[in-house]
């Protein structure tokens, strides 16, 4: 078992070097990089693209091919400022099961034309009830998962964010739809319909770990939810949640008053972590690799290897008992991966996952009653 920890350390070292020297140059060369799709969103009929191109295009496009053996052809001719930077633009929503998308530029000074990375395209059936209950729309995930992996959920579709190690070797399927992710893939519906349709709510929302040795978490956004995938331990495993939409009903009246506080919460992780928070008191669970020690709540040092729970209570107070946990909103976070928040009106919850080689400080600010 030594030996397999210590072989996957110094891979991790390695990549880690490897990814530091190749960020430089980009970092340094920025200037004549090559274009990059940031996201792909769904307006009515259309896809919306937000991109970014280098300085000194004369000439650009979206190129689009339905599979990977066919011949890419051209979808839209771009205008892009003579400085480079942001650049939208929408196309009408293929009639393709399957698309992919890539950017296409020429620039001034360069002989050969310069290729952002491929995005898919796939689509699926609206999100909707799963058979057990009708007044749920479901999200099904299924797939193996390396590394760390982000989903974005909006009504348009679903945007896979890779982020660490290896994306799923294969397929995963959401709803029995199989979604081939690469570093960024969108998932969303044929047609004007929305992917999760209006009759659904984006926050009265629960999650059902089915399989999976690591962290699934999920955290709202202004627009959608955003699922964490972490899997730190060695190799990859397999994972199988469903995301549950209850029906969109009207926001309840006389809600409960909150006072104002803020939750400060800093760590030294290495591996996976969750924090429960309640009225009452904070337990640590620790996951996989090495265990944070002191952890920090505002001005409370707490040696979790010592207790796992901190009463909030005395001395040791770091939230008001009268505080309202719905009213929970993330307004500072550091850390190389993944530091995450989800609320409900009587606790809240706080994963934290590492999965680089090492570990890091992690940090989380949550506001309340504002």
């Amino acid at each position: 078992m030594n030996e397999i920890v210590i072989t996957k350390k110094i891979q991790q070292k390695l990549l880690w070097l490897c990814l530091v020297l190749w960020c430089g140059r980009i970092w340094a060369g920025v200037t004549v990089e090559a274009p990059v799709i940031n996201s792909i969103s769904v307006v009515d009929t259309h896809l919306n693209f937000v991109t970014t191109f280098p300085p000194d295009v004369v000439n650009a496009g979206l190129e689009l091919r339905p599979t990977l053996t066919d011949a890419w052809q051209s979808a839209a001719r771009l205008n892009v400022p003579a400085a480079g930077g942001v650049v939208e633009f929408t196309i009408p929503k293929p009639a393709l099961d399957v698309a992919f998308f890539r950017l296409k530029a020429v620039m001034r000074a360069a002989t050969n034309s310069a290729f952002s990375t491929e995005s898919q395209f796939v689509t699926m059936p609206p999100l909707g009830p799963d058979g057990t209950n009708a007044d749920e729309a479901v999200f099904h995930f299924k797939g193996v998962v390396d590394g760390s992996d982000q989903i974005v959920i909006t009504r348009q579709g679903a945007w896979w964010q890779h982020v660490n190690w290896g994306w799923p070797d294969g397929a995963v399927t959401v709803n029995a739809t199989r979604w081939n992710p690469s570093e960024k893939n969108f998932l969303t519906t044929t047609g004007a319909v929305p992917f999760l349709p209006e009759n659904y709510s984006l926050t009265a929302v629960s999650l059902e770990k089915l399989e999976g040795r690591d962290v699934v978490a999920l955290e709202r956004t202004n627009s959608g939810l955003v699922v964490y995938l972490n899997d730190t331990p060695p190799e990859a495993a397999p994972y199988e949640f469903k995301i549950r939409f209850k029906k969109a009903t009207a926001k309840p009246v006389g809600l409960r008053h909150s006072p104002r506080a803020t939750l400060k919460i800093a760590a030294q992780v290495d591996g996976s972590d969750l924090l429960k928070i309640t009225a009452r008191e904070a337990t640590w669970q620790h996951g996989t690799w090495s265990s944070p020690g002191v952890v920090r709540l505002n001005d409370i040092a707490w040696d979790s290897d010592q207790t796992n729970i901190l009463m909030n209570t005395g001395t040791n107070t770091f939230l008001p008992a009268t505080v309202d946990f719905s009213t929970a909103k993330i307004i500072h976070r550091q850390g190389r991966d993944v530091s995450t928040m989800w609320a409900d009106k009587d606790a809240l919850w706080v994963s934290f996952a590492d999965n680089p080689n090492g570990s890091d400080a992690y940090e989380l600010d949550i506001s309340f009653g504002q």
